[in-house]
């Protein structure tokens, strides 16, 4: 009930019409005074439409359209939701990064439309084969992760539980599929990473597993791989050297040599020796920044074995 001077702004509420069906209002009402007796003058809008693209709108932040699985920002904001609500401060949990072994080429031979309905197949067998609390999202493309929840305050307990789950992940993913009358296969690689109420940040997270499924994918199909710091010390590192490696293009810290060749008392050429005056290391070795500036596409492989004197 309303008291004098004041007065309720778009409340929602259910309604019902007279034919039974049930609808979402906004109202607002005030108290007024006509000719000395107290009313109320309410005013009520059917936010029923509105309502429904609000839902939209949050399904297409939140959940991918294609296996309407939660995405990357849904999943992001649920394990800065995990880190933050638990009270045990031992308690763990795992985040398992899966890729599917050459969706790509699956992709290119069947179709697209083949490659959504294997994507789609994939979705449903991740979340029948793990628990109601757990999480499965898809992140883009043939990339899905999985959030495992409540492991043991045992750090080797919790590595041999999120390992089991894995397992179960990789026997799943590699059942056959049957996509418009055919019959195809798929493998997968896992990287896992095991965290408790200790990290920094949801990303942080989810660059670690990343990290670890790479070298999954380096071991072969069907491997399972755990993340390690030296990992992260090792990307580090890398991404370090390749910014050094870009400033010291532009800082002319690159030396050239010329070895001679002599062959029975002849100079018959020079072999060329790039060397890196690195401002705080000194010279660097060769073999240390000439294959990540291959990588990097900063160098050209063949400019590094062409034979002097050859155009």
């Amino acid at each position: 009930m309303l008291r004098q001077n004041t007065n309720c702004e778009n409340v929602e509420a259910k309604f019902r019409r007279k034919n039974g069906e049930v609808f979402t209002g906004s109202i607002s009402a005030t108290l007024i005074s006509i000719d000395g007796t107290p009313c109320i003058l309410s005013c009520m809008r059917d936010i029923s439409g509105a309502k429904v693209a609000e839902k939209e709108i949050k399904k297409l932040s939140f959940y991918d359209q294609l296996t309407n699985l939660p995405n990357r920002r849904l999943l992001l904001d649920r394990l800065r939701l995990t880190a933050g609500t638990h009270t045990r401060r031992s308690e763990r949990r795992a985040l398992l990064f899966v890729d599917p072994d050459d969706f790509k080429t699956l992709n290119d031979t069947l179709g697209h439309h083949s490659g959504d309905l294997v994507l789609q197949e994939i979705a449903l067998r991740l979340t029948t084969c793990l628990r109601v609390d757990d999480t499965v999202a898809r992140l883009s493309g043939d990339e899905f992760v999985v959030l495992l929840e409540d492991l043991s305050e045992n750090l080797e307990e919790a590595l041999t539980q999120a390992k089991a789950v894995a397992e179960k992940v990789l026997a799943i993913v590699d059942l056959p599929y049957q996509i418009d009358g055919r019959e195809c296969r798929m493998t997968s690689c896992i990287g896992i990473t095991v965290f408790g109420n200790n990290l920094e940040s949801a990303s942080e997270a989810l660059q670690q597993a990343d990290l670890a499924m790479h070298q999954a994918k380096a071991a072969g199909r069907d491997s399972i791989h755990f993340f390690v710091p030296a990992l992260q010390i090792a990307v580090n590192a890398r991404a370090l050297m390749e910014e050094e490696l870009r400033l010291a293009m532009s800082g002319n810290q690159f030396l050239l040599y010329y070895q001679p060749q002599v062959d029975r008392g002849c100079l018959i050429g020079a072999e060329a020796l790039l060397r890196w005056n690195h401002p705080k290391r000194g010279i660097v070795s060769p073999d240390e920044f000439i294959p990540l500036a291959e990588e990097t596409g900063l160098i050209l492989p063949e400019l590094c074995t062409r034979p002097f004197g050859n155009p």
